[in-house]
């Protein structure tokens, strides 16, 4: 029976924050280096990084998180040589345009956040729009101060930078593969190799042909290739490929055009403003994508699921079954089946109701799962009936491993009947074993049942509460 992957342990709270305040310095260095000399950076990642970070972990989004976010902005200034005046303002601006997002982002549900739905994309732009204009209009004040330079230019370039880095680096924060994500659906599992990087060729080809033809039109070179990155990869992937694509066609385009300057704001905004734009479809399509991924994963998991106890469904059991069947039948050690049946179930379900009939199936099964092992097999075949398929046991295994189920559920109370609280129900089963050795190797999975269900049949006839043996 497949377990839930194993998370690693979380950290201390005060090393998370530190990790946090590390990275906003650390940020905040790449876009200083990346910065005209006396005016701002070309590139500052740090406000998307930090709104990423938050909106992805929201338990991190604590007062502390804010305090060592703000120590790492201003200490990176200081530490680069910028007064105490400017690294205070420009950097509350910062981070003012970052709680904009954040709280933009933060009441969306998780599947949103993950960039999993049709509209990510467009709350995603709506945050960034919100957290680029309040980080603009705190900081635009400074332009005279510090820049000598009209406040509507440092308002431009601000507003233009912020957007275009928020739209770039935060759906790569929010996208990025997790401990606990599921596995996705196979959709490209029998694709060549060549098919399979096909998407990234298409976008150095783009690339070549922007550098010979040029023009205004070259901004728009690599729109499909972009777009068939996001039909083919995960949205992490699409959005790391726009992120690098996006930054090297906006230095491609300006090289020899324009600085980042208040000489070139107008220009420098239409360029971003037009970069965040590239950015906008693939991210829209990456995400439509997902959630297309998602639907079908959770279609195929109700297909193969017992609605009610979520075990595997009958047909699925027997697809998997036959898979360890083929394998294991090749091994020394074989493989063992187990027929299971609720004892005097009908008697629950007519004293009690069928509700209360539902809720201890699904307790069984829960004690079931808890004495089985991490590649075992548990299916629900109808009713009160299940299967066990036991891959890699001997006989003698086998046994052991049914004694410990039956105990298992034997064992374990049921919570408390209504209008009779201090009465918890109590349920036993009646088991059938069989061992792929007793029965020759032709024997499928029909066969194993057919004689683990003659052997239940005995446990009941014997008694109940029982392992019969085939």
């Amino acid at each position: 029976m497949q377990r839930p992957l194993a998370l690693p342990r979380p950290l201390p709270p005060p090393l998370l924050w530190l990790g946090l305040g590390l990275l906003v310095f650390a940020a905040c260095l790449v876009g200083i280096f990346a910065r005209p000399i006396g005016f701002l950076s070309a590139f500052w990642p740090a406000n998307a990084l930090l709104l990423g970070l938050l909106v992805r972990y929201p338990a991190l989004a604590r007062p502390p998180a804010w305090v060592a976010a703000a120590v790492g902005y201003v200490a990176a200034d200081l530490t680069t040589g910028s007064g105490w005046g400017m690294a205070l303002w420009l950097n509350a601006a910062n981070l003012l345009g970052a709680t904009a997002g954040w709280l933009v982002l933060r009441r969306l549900d998780e599947s949103t956040r993950r960039l999993q739905r049709t509209v990510s994309a467009l709350y995603l732009l709506l945050a960034a729009l919100a957290a680029s204009a309040v980080a603009a209009l705190a900081g635009c004040g400074a332009a005279p101060v510090y820049f000598n330079t009209h406040w509507s230019d440092l308002l431009s370039l601000w507003f233009g930078t912020e957007l275009m880095n928020y739209m770039l680096i935060v759906p790569v924060v929010l996208a990025a593969p997790r401990a606990d994500s599921p596995p996705p659906v196979a959709a490209q599992g029998s694709a060549s190799l060549l098919w399979r990087v096909a998407p990234v060729c298409s976008l150095l080809l783009a690339e070549g042909i922007r550098i010979v033809i040029g023009g205004p039109g070259m901004l728009a070179f690599v729109v499909p290739g972009l777009l068939w990155c996001a039909l083919s990869y995960s949205t992490f992937t699409a959005s790391l490929l726009s992120l690098v694509v996006c930054l090297w066609t906006m230095a491609g385009v300006a090289t020899g055009v324009l600085n980042f300057t208040p000489a070139h704001a107008s220009e420098v905004l239409s360029l971003r403003v037009g970069v965040t734009l590239l950015a906008l479809g693939p991210l829209a399509v990456a995400c439509a994508s997902a959630a297309r991924a998602e639907a079908l994963r959770r279609l195929d998991h109700a297909v193969r699921h017992d609605d009610l106890t979520g075990v595997l469904a009958r047909r699925a059991l027997l697809q998997q079954g036959e898979r360890l069947l083929a394998r294991w039948q090749r091994e020394s050690a074989g493989l063992a089946v187990m027929m299971l049946d609720v004892d005097h179930f009908k008697q629950v379900n007519d004293r009690h109701g069928h509700g209360v009939g539902d809720q201890l199936l699904i307790g069984i099964t829960q004690a079931m799962a808890g004495a089985l092992r991490a590649q075992d097999l548990l299916g629900r075949m109808g009713g009160e009936e299940f299967a066990v398929v036991l891959p890699g046991v001997s006989p003698a295994e086998a046994h052991a491993i049914a004694e410990r189920l039956r105990r298992a559920v034997e064992q374990r109370p049921f919570g408390a009947v209504e209008g009779a609280p201090a009465q918890p129900l109590h349920a036993t089963v009646s088991i059938g074993l069989v061992h792929s050795a007793s029965m020759g190797g032709e024997a499928d999975m029909d066969m194993l049942l057919l004689a683990a269900d003659a052997a239940l049949y005995r446990a009941k006839a014997e008694g109940r509460n029982r392992v019969a043996l085939a």
